[in-house]
């Protein structure tokens, strides 16, 4: 069954094996090309009525015929959105992370009408025309379906849910943990962006990149499980730990080098890290960083995906829990030391 796995060499799609909220440092644009399939059969859909890209700045041009689609220009490392309209399907809309030069063979979701129906059926729900729905595939961190999951450990604020399927992706109306496929769905999703939340007194981590829901509209996700509660980072050093993310992350190379981040915010992000603390801290204080809302320093909302998009080119980190953007908001929570 299709729904349990969708991975290709070339690329991860979120909501089958998307495993991390790290995403490799962005490089050389390249094509990326592949098929939209039905979600809960696998199968290439018959026509692909349009397709919309999404968190990439400028847009690649997007052909299609039949179930193929060809995307030109993609920055090689980077994460973006496609949100599919096909026919008899609801739109469907998924992550995906380029992690290869060269990419084809694909498989991009999309979310029958006739299975959506099934599952507000099986649920008892309503679904509002206004609202989105969110089906979020919990996996382990080998990336199989993690069962076991008791609701009681998450929730998307605003929504009705979380409902289980079964191993079969049917509803399963009385169940509080994941079944052996491990999906779970959201009903009435308000529009915007998409994040999971999680109490204090939780037995389980579960890391899902920020994601969009719109109206009618079907957003697919997929959330790492680890046993216990999140860890955060402590004790964060700006030279170790903070200033190898910006090349590690291909921020450096964007910002200083012939990226098209070159002389954007007047940021360079290269040199000693007495240079690139100067540039973050002291240059335009509060602002890069700010000591008394660390998130909303634009060292971590330019990255991070935005409704609506900031003018950052790509989004770097797709979600809080990734693990360089918790470090960046630990060590200015820690007072953005020079350290």
């Amino acid at each position: 069954m299709f729904a349990r796995c969708m991975i290709s060499a070339a690329v991860v799609v979120s909501g089958c094996s998307f495993t991390s909220d790290s995403v490799p440092p962005e490089g050389n644009p390249v094509p990326v090309k592949g098929q939209v399939v039905d979600f809960q059969s696998g199968n290439a859909v018959d026509t692909i009525t349009d397709i919309t890209i999404s968190g990439l700045v400028p847009l690649p041009q997007v052909t299609h015929q039949g179930a193929s689609f060809t995307l030109d220009e993609v920055p090689a490392n980077s994460a973006f959105g496609m949100l599919v309209a096909v026919p008899m399907h609801h739109s469907t809309y998924s992550q995906v992370v380029v992690i290869s030069s060269a990419v084809d063979g694909i498989k991009v979701p999309a979310a029958s009408d006739a299975f959506i129906a099934g599952l507000a059926s099986g649920f008892g729900v309503a679904p509002s025309p206004a609202k989105g729905l969110v089906l979020l595939h919990l996996v382990d961190a080998t990336g199989k379906a993690a069962s076991g999951v008791a609701g009681s450990n998450f929730t998307i604020a605003g929504t009705n849910g979380p409902h289980f399927l079964d191993a079969n992706m049917m509803a399963a109306a009385a169940a509080t943990t994941s079944s052996s496929s491990g999906w779970v769905v959201f009903f009435d999703v308000p529009p915007g962006l998409v994040g999971l939340s999680q109490g204090v007194s939780v037995t389980a981590t579960i890391d899902m990149p920020s994601l969009t829901a719109a109206a009618n509209v079907v957003t697919i996700a997929e959330g790492k499980v680890t046993a216990g509660a999140p860890v955060l980072p402590s004790n964060v050093s700006f030279t170790n730990q903070i200033v190898p993310i910006f090349s590690a992350r291909g921020c450096v190379a964007c910002h200083s080098g012939g990226g098209i981040g070159k002389d954007q915010g007047n940021l360079t992000l290269a040199g000693s890290s007495n240079l690139i603390y100067k540039e973050l801290v002291q240059e335009r204080p509060n602002i890069r960083v700010m000591l008394a809302a660390p998130e909303k320093s634009l060292v971590l909302t330019m990255p991070s995906a935005e409704v609506p998009p900031d003018a950052h080119p790509n989004v770097t980190f797709t979600g809080p829990r990734d693990p360089d953007y918790l470090k960046l908001l630990v060590w200015i929570r820690e007072g953005a030391r020079q350290n």
